[in-house]
């Protein structure tokens, strides 16, 4: 069957992918974007874009498009409740927190609008074509198949495939499985008491992971839980665990209350966390989730992968004109988004595992958010949202307050409940109890709220 030619084919058209293939089309690139479904199409993701990917998305013209069609909603008037009920809402718009907004904006919307730029800058945009291999040939081009026996040909490939890195797997690029898994359930709007942007919960059973909460501009509501269950990823624990979630969490039930809507039932998907030891050979480049781009501590990778697609872009852009796509010109890309944003995650992984080992450690920045309000947040959250790097909560302005708060809470609560089983245990207990508690309701995130649901 008949082929075209291509400077740099992109395989998958999600943050990632589309953003790689947008700058390379700007920059004058020949360039196809395969993407496996037809628009529009979803994706399981909390739906949350931090100030890393919003600054991209401007530079697109995307987000201002969103923002004029009112498709998007500032999810920076929220915060968190501690594995022991501690919480910490923000108010207002923003949150007091310069730098770290964040927005809801729905996948199968954003995903579409940034694929359809990389179009408009001159990309060629192949939907419905799910990639059944790729080989080199012996002129030097990657010859890309699809399944209906499409034939694309390139002198760069970069895969953009998602979480289970199927074509970087199939040429001995990448040799892991995925280790995290998320969830996603719709709650339809107008259905539910959340009346705040964004709240993330911590109770214990799901460490080191969360349940989150984001409002949409239609008033949904995406419920997801995130979760590292250790070794190969296990969707259907997570499910289980996204059920108890709904279940039994007080907090959660306050949300619902009796009359939520699901719009679909529970959906997982693969988290690739981390970064992965080798993301490029010779001609070849992975991006987004296919290169484990994806924050150990947050779950959150679409700033990172869009951060990650730019510099896959700006890399294959310099090789052409340097005419050198060999191995080692190649892992110029990998060691600039090592140093970019992949180091940091080691600093993640190392959090990750002391917020499961310490839960004291989130129920004190939940008490020394409350007590310093909107600067401490400023800080947190420019780290957790991918503004500053996680060396962040090492600094004075950070570690001081909450090493003074952690020890507050030992002389009060004792060693044992403050850390390790004994202190999740505990915190289990009373998250429940100050949910129960008429003066702790989560009422600052949610409308007419009462403890059991009603």
């Amino acid at each position: 069957m008949s082929s075209t030619q291509y400077d740099a084919a992109v395989v998958g058209a999600g943050p990632a992918g589309a953003t790689a293939a947008y700058l390379l089309a700007r920059a004058g690139v020949r360039v196809v974007l395969l993407e496996k479904h037809r628009f529009p199409r979803d994706k399981v993701c909390g739906d949350a874009w931090c100030a890393p990917a919003l600054d991209l998305l401007e530079e697109m013209g995307v987000l201002q498009q969103l923002e004029a069609e009112g498709l998007v909603r500032d999810t920076t008037s929220g915060g968190f409740v501690s594995p022991s009920g501690e919480s910490y809402v923000a108010a207002g718009s923003g949150g007091g927190a310069p730098g770290t907004r964040c927005y809801a904006i729905k996948r199968k919307i954003c995903d579409e609008r940034i694929a359809r730029r990389a179009a408009e800058a001159g990309a060629e945009l192949i939907e419905g074509a799910p990639v059944a291999g790729a080989e080199i040939e012996r002129d030097g081009l990657w010859t890309v198949r699809t399944k209906d026996d499409r034939r694309v040909r390139a002198r760069m490939l970069v895969a953009a495939d998602g979480a289970a890195s199927r074509l970087a797997r199939s040429l001995g690029v990448v040799d892991t499985p995925a280790s995290g898994v998320a969830s996603r359930q719709y709650v339809r709007g107008g259905t539910h008491n959340f009346a705040s942007g964004g709240v993330l919960l911590y109770p214990s059973y799901i460490l080191p992971g969360y349940v989150a909460l984001f409002r949409h501009y239609d008033d949904d509501i995406d419920l997801g839980s995130y979760a590292i269950p250790g070794g190969a990823v296990d969707p259907s624990r997570l499910k289980r665990l996204h059920a108890q979630v709904i279940a039994s969490d007080p907090y959660v039930r306050c949300v619902l209350g009796n009359r939520a809507e699901f719009l679909e039932p529970v959906r997982t998907a693969p988290l690739r966390l981390g970064g992965v030891q080798r993301s490029s050979a010779r001609q070849f480049m992975a991006v987004g989730d296919a290169a484990g781009q994806t924050d150990p501590l947050t779950g959150e990778g679409i700033h990172t992968g869009m951060i990650g697609g730019r510099i896959a872009a700006e890399t294959i852009v310099e090789l052409l004109e340097e005419g050198d796509l060999s191995a080692g010109a190649c892992r110029r890309y990998h060691e600039r988004w090592m140093k970019a944003f992949g180091r940091d995650f080691a600093s993640s992984a190392l959090a990750a595992r002391f917020v499961y080992r310490f839960p004291a450690l989130l129920d004190a920045a939940a008490a020394v958010a409350q007590k310093k309000g909107d600067d401490f947040m400023a800080e947190f959250g420019a780290a957790m949202t991918g503004v500053k790097p996680k060396t962040t909560f090492a600094r004075p302005s950070v570690a001081l307050p909450l090493a003074a708060e952690i020890v507050r809470q030992v002389a009060a609560r004792g060693l044992g409940r403050a850390f390790g089983a004994a202190g999740r245990r505990w915190a289990e207990l009373e998250y429940r109890r100050r949910a129960e508690l008429p003066d702790e309701r989560p009422t600052s995130f949610a409308r007419g709220c009462v403890a059991k649901g009603g």
